[in-house]
């Protein structure tokens, strides 16, 4: 902007205040102090060194200020006289609300008239009630200079006086700020108590008071947009290093929080430690607190947003990473739990959605196996309780209806099982109470002939084991002492039985490799005896091949395979036992007689 300035013959050199002291109707001087060529320059042209920006301070006084033209005539701050008269500057409001519009930045100041302590922490009040509810983004300063009351104090009353103001706006958040003319800071005002901001008065000369914070420059200065004369002032410092955008401000027994110098109101606020919600009056809301359809709960005492588990009158609930409290199924660090509707965490005994589930009494839910009340139970990884056949961890175990594990004996569907002590399903071969059973891959009990493992065994009704002689279904059958049925030539007991390959008992007269045999009623291999055999006399040698017996004058007759007196001679002489190849355990299906048990004769 092409530098201007008017000077009227009447300089106001040695006039120091805020312009709170003269109406604007009287004009001293008008003068524009300005910027040209880079620099802030003095109403004379003189560069002031050090100057970062432009201001003005204003009140009642300006009347109604065109808050464009003067954002508009580089003026990016005003301090705002608050007081009148006892009560608020009737032009505050407008002036903060309009100027703030503009993006000019707002401090705040008052006239004081404290003669105590007391009275000063009484202002300082005044003015944190009222500018709370204001963008107030430079600081709040104590305007030093009335002659009729703090002029009557001692240099070192009036520091009391200014300190206890600056200490109550910085207690409140703000940032204090003493002003005052070079006279009184140099005559009425004990410097070695203060330590805080100046905002030091000369006019129209260059002032001489070390690093102030700003310099009000002149009374009689122009501002496009106000009428009348205004007070210039230069900042020297940058408030926006010491003054947060974002903070938290104590006024009165209240906590207020800003955002972009702003008093927070029915919102959600993060300082960056933590979410509150301010309520419609930017006072923390604590306790619990239901918005937009979910419900919070807020510290009592900071109302910082609870996130996490809280206890709450003896039930405990958790909060999401978002505040809303957690209902129904949830996973909290590799755990689930289940609060109710009003979500309230939930222990022991919990039916879920038509499923059963069990909760630790921390609320975790229980997965794998669990002991309750002398009972086990398992549940699986979704958490239901099992029942019926559960395969765990390549084990079958049945649980009832209930969830209990069985052990023991089981019927189940018409079948019965066995369940060890562990709850495990037996397979395979088992001996229990001195009984041998066999379970098959399903774990059922098998009655009756069972092929296992290329050997048949036969388990009666009640699933033993049986050995030694068996008649079954009117047909005898010979087991070892393992249970194995037995085929072929067996001697049992010192008597010779033959089994046929279906392991029935053979009995009377039997042509077995190639050679006849009689085996009585009981199974007993004839021998060293005669036979009659269809009219015909046999001799049953050692080894009980029969051979017919000659009668005197016959030429050699042959046996049923041909076999004539030589063959006979032949065997009693070689034979002593069943011919060779015909004892021991005979594959049915090898056999020439029907294959498998109880297939007879």
């Amino acid at each position: 902007m092409k530098y201007r300035k008017r000077i009227m013959a009447a300089a106001a050199a040695g006039f120091m205040g805020l312009s709170i002291m003269y109406a604007p109707g009287i004009s001293y001087a008008a003068e524009v102090w300005e910027m040209e060529d880079g620099a802030y320059r003095m109403a004379d042209g003189t560069a002031i060194t050090g100057a970062i920006a432009r201001g003005i301070d204003v009140s009642h006084w300006q009347q109604t200020i065109d808050w464009d033209q003067v954002a508009a005539d580089d003026v990016s701050f005003v301090m705002l006289g608050t007081r009148y008269q006892g009560k608020e500057d009737p032009r505050f409001d407008y002036n903060a609300t309009e100027a703030h519009k503009r993006g000019i930045k707002l401090g705040a100041y008052i006239y004081s008239y404290a003669t105590s302590v007391e009275e000063a922490e009484a202002e300082a009040d005044f003015i944190l009630d009222l500018v709370k509810d204001y963008p107030i983004s430079f600081p709040i300063a104590f305007d030093a200079e009335d002659a009729g009351t703090l002029g009557t104090l001692s240099p070192s009353q009036v520091s009391d006086v200014i300190n206890a103001f600056c200490k109550k706006i910085e207690d409140a958040g703000y940032h204090p700020m003493v002003y005052s003319n070079e006279y009184w800071m140099n005559n009425k005002i004990d410097q070695s108590k203060l330590d805080y901001d100046v905002w030091i008065a000369r006019y129209n000369v260059m002032h001489t008071y070390r690093d102030p914070a700003m310099w009000q420059a002149t009374s009689t200065g122009s501002v496009n947009g106000i009428s009348g004369n205004v007070d210039i002032d230069f900042l020297y410092k940058d408030f926006s290093q010491v003054i947060p955008a974002d903070t938290w401000r104590t006024i009165g027994e209240k906590t207020y929080y800003y955002k972009d110098y702003t008093m927070q109101k029915s919102t959600w606020i993060d300082d960056g430690d933590g979410w509150y919600y301010m309520d419609s009056e930017g006072s923390p809301s604590k306790g619990w607190l239901a918005i937009s359809g979910e419900d919070y709960y807020l510290d009592d005492e900071t109302g910082k947003m609870v996130t996490g588990w809280k206890e709450l009158n003896g039930d405990h609930y958790y909060f999401k990473d978002s505040g809303a409290m957690a209902t129904g199924w949830r996973d909290i660090d590799g755990a689930w739990y289940y609060m109710d509707d009003e979500g309230k965490r939930q222990t022991g005994w919990q039916e879920i959605g038509g499923e059963d589930y069990y909760l630790e009494h921390d609320g975790k839910m229980v997965t794998g196996w669990e002991l309750l009340d002398g009972d086990y139970y398992y549940f699986d990884p979704s958490g239901a309780m099992a029942a019926g056949w559960q395969k765990i961890s390549d084990v079958w175990y049945y649980l009832g209806s209930d969830g209990k594990m069985d052990t023991g004996w089981q019927e189940i569907e018409g079948e019965r099982y066995y369940l060890e002590g562990s709850g495990a399903m037996v397979t395979g071969w088992q001996t229990i109470d001195g009984n041998r059973y066999f379970f098959n891959q399903s774990g059922e009990m098998k009655t009756g002939w069972q092929n296992i493992d290329g050997a048949w065994y036969y388990m009666n009704q009640n699933g033993h084991m049986q050995t030694g002689w068996e008649e079954i279904g009117g047909t005898w059958y010979y087991m070892d002492e393992n249970g194995r049925m037995m085929t072929g030539w067996q001697e049992i007991g010192g008597v010779w039985y033959y089994l046929d390959g279906s392991g029935a008992m053979a009995t009377g007269w039997q042509e077995i490799g190639g050679a006849l045999y009689y085996l009585d009623e009981s199974g007993a291999m004839a021998a060293d005896r005669e036979l009659e055999y269809n009219g015909e006399r046999y001799y049953a040698g050692a080894n009980g091949a029969c051979t017919k017996v000659m009668e005197e004058g016959q030429e050699g007759q042959q046996g049923m395979e041909g076999q004539g007196q030589e063959s006979l001679e032949a065997a009693d002489n070689t034979e002593t036992v069943p011919p060779a190849g015909q004892t021991g355990e005979q594959d049915p299906s090898q056999s020439g007689q029907a294959a498998g048990p109880g297939a007879g004769l």
